[in-house]
C-alpha cells in the first residue's frame, strides 16, 4: 500500500484477530442442549468426535489423531495430533507431537463414564484402520478419501452439522466453530469447582497464566467467595465477635 501498489487494504474490514491468551467470549460457548443438537446432527462415523472435544477438552487435531490405544482405564493417554498435511497421500508425518510437547510428551484426561462408553461403542460399530502402525479410529472408509482427516477437512462435516441443527447466526453462518467445544469442556469443569490448575493441565496448555487468561473470568463462585472472605476479614460476623470477646474474658 504504501508503494500505492494496491488501492486498499483488503483487511480493512476483517474483525481482529484474538491475540493467545485473549479472554474466550461466553457467548462463543455452546449451551448444553447445543452440545446435544450437534452431535444428534453429525454424521455418524464423525459422532465420536463432538463427545471427544466437549467430554475431554481436546483439540480437534488431537479428536481426528485419536487411536485406540489412547482409551485407558477411566482416562485418556493423548501423545500425538494429525498433521494439518494428513490428508494427503504423499504425507510422510501424518501424525505429530502434541501442542507444545515433544515426541516423547504425552497428556493425561480424566474420561466420564458415558465418554469411555460412546468410545466403546464407536469401536463396536466402525472399528479401527490401520494406519502407520496405529489403529486409528477416524480414517476415512471410502476411497479417494485421503488417508486421514484434518481440522479442514473436518469443516464439511462440522458445517454441516451444524446447519442440519439450526446451530447458526442471523446469516446462516456455522454459530461456532470446533474449538467452542472445548470451551463448552473448560467452561464447565470450572463452572462446577473444578480447580483451574487441574482444567489447564488437562487442557494441555503451556502454562497455567494461559488457561487464568483465557477462562478466568468464567469461574463465578471466585467472586462469592472473595466477598465473603473480605467480609468476614473486614466486618466479621456478631457470632464471631461474641466469640472472641467470651474467650478474652
Amino acid at each position: 500500500m504504501k508503494e500505492r501498489r494496491i488501492p486498499d487494504n483488503p483487511c480493512e474490514e476483517m474483525p481482529p484477530l484474538k491475540t493467545a491468551g485473549a479472554a474466550v467470549d461466553p457467548d462463543e460457548i455452546p449451551t448444553l442442549a447445543e452440545v446435544y443438537a450437534i452431535a444428534a446432527a453429525m454424521s455418524d462415523q464423525y459422532r465420536l468426535t463432538v463427545w471427544l472435544q466437549a467430554g475431554a477438552g481436546l483439540r480437534i487435531s488431537e479428536t481426528l489423531g485419536f487411536s485406540a490405544d489412547c482409551q485407558r482405564g477411566g482416562f485418556l493417554r493423548l501423545r500425538r495430533q494429525v498433521s494439518a498435511k494428513a490428508n494427503q497421500g504423499d504425507c510422510v508425518t501424518r501424525f505429530v507431537p502434541l501442542k507444545h510437547r515433544t515426541a516423547e510428551a504425552f497428556r493425561d484426561v480424566p474420561t466420564p463414564l458415558f465418554l469411555d462408553q460412546e468410545i466403546g461403542m464407536h469401536l463396536k460399530k466402525w472399528g479401527t484402520v490401520a494406519l502407520d502402525g496405529l489403529e486409528v479410529l477416524f480414517a476415512p472408509r471410502e476411497r479417494g478419501k485421503g488417508k486421514m482427516p484434518t481440522a479442514s477437512t473436518y469443516g464439511y462435516h462440522w458445517r454441516k452439522a451444524l446447519k442440519a441443527a439450526g446451530v447458526e447466526t442471523a446469516d446462516g453462518k456455522p454459530k461456532y466453530t470446533p474449538h467452542s467445544l472445548r470451551h463448552f469442556f473448560a467452561s464447565t469443569a470450572l463452572a462446577n469447582g473444578v480447580p483451574i490448575h487441574e482444567v489447564s493441565r488437562w487442557l494441555g496448555h503451556r502454562n497455567i497464566k494461559t488457561t487464568v487468561d483465557t477462562y478466568g473470568h468464567l469461574v463465578p463462585e471466585a467472586w462469592d467467595r472473595c466477598r465473603d472472605v473480605m467480609q468476614e476479614a473486614l466486618r466479621p460476623s456478631v457470632t464471631r465477635q461474641a466469640s472472641e470477646t467470651a474467650l478474652a474474658a
